[in-house]
């Protein structure tokens, strides 16, 4: 075990590149915080390559579980001060433990792939706020969505915030970044997939749409909705009914409501 206890460690100064999203996009690594998260991250098929805590986090049994088994498998364990650790989170109050992991490399291809069932694919267009990003990808995990397609315009998936709003569903989806867009569509058509896309002025909905079959569900940008390029090649483009005064509602609930619907078509009709 190394101990930590200058910010002018070589170490500590390799861990905080991985704040910058061209570091994480070229080394292919990001950094994850917090006991329950690091603890997914070890149980997936994701390969860890340093953990790094504090002491007064070893005195939580979970903790001092996670580090011994990490060690145990031949990562490295690192311990710093306090304030040093402080400096690779994103949170005010951090639980003490921070891990680089490596990220999965998924491809389209791996996203679409059926292993169970019928697929029902994600797609994430534009989306700019970390916090929406982590929530809707929570969504598909809890709605056990085939596999997640994020276009290249869209928030880094790998950003500290997205990561954290996940609650550790990050690993538990395919996911493909940096998706280009008509790569997407032709793997789609291809597949034999269905194109839904939310938008508040659409011309069928939701409750109008029926996602027995293959199902690829489109949310945009937080103001303007799907690109052009996806837009293009939509099916339908699908708005919520709102008999309330809103005008909108936030994306990551939008997204809730659209992937519960066809939860709850494919759960009725295997009852049926």
């Amino acid at each position: 075990m190394f101990r930590i206890t200058s910010r002018h460690n070589p170490r500590l100064k390799y861990l905080k590149q991985f704040h910058q999203r061209k570091h994480r996009e070229r080394e292919g690594r990001f950094l994850v915080e917090g006991v329950r998260v690091v603890e997914e991250a070890l149980a997936a098929d994701f390969e860890v390559e340093v953990i790094v805590f504090t002491a007064e986090a070893l005195r939580d049994p979970r903790t001092a579980a996670l580090v011994t088994a990490a060690s145990g498998r031949g990562i490295a364990v690192w311990e710093v001060e306090p304030a040093l650790l402080q400096e690779l989170t994103a949170t005010e109050t951090p639980q003490g433990v921070v891990a680089l992991v490596y990220k999965a490399g998924t491809t389209v291809d791996e996203v679409l792939a059926t292993r169970t069932g019928v697929p029902l694919v994600l797609v994430v267009d534009g989306i700019q706020d970390p916090g929406n990003l982590g929530t809707i990808i929570r969504t598909a995990d809890a709605c056990a969505v085939t596999g997640v397609a994020l276009l290249r315009d869209s928030v880094d998936l790998y950003h500290p915030r997205v990561v954290r709003a996940t609650a550790g569903s990050v690993f538990h989806l395919p996911i493909a970044e940096q998706v280009d867009p008509a790569e997407l569509v032709s793997g789609l058509k291809r597949r034999g997939f269905q194109v839904l896309a939310g938008d508040p002025n659409g011309d069928r909905s939701l409750y109008d749409c029926d996602f027995a079959g293959p199902t690829a569900v489109a949310v945009g940008h937080e103001t303007r909705g799907v690109g052009p390029e996806l837009r293009d090649a939509v099916d339908n483009l699908v708005f919520i009914p709102m008999p309330g005064r809103a005008e909108s509602l936030n994306v990551g609930v939008a997204t809730a409501l659209l992937v519960y619907e066809a939860v709850r078509q494919r759960a009725k009709s295997s009852l049926c």
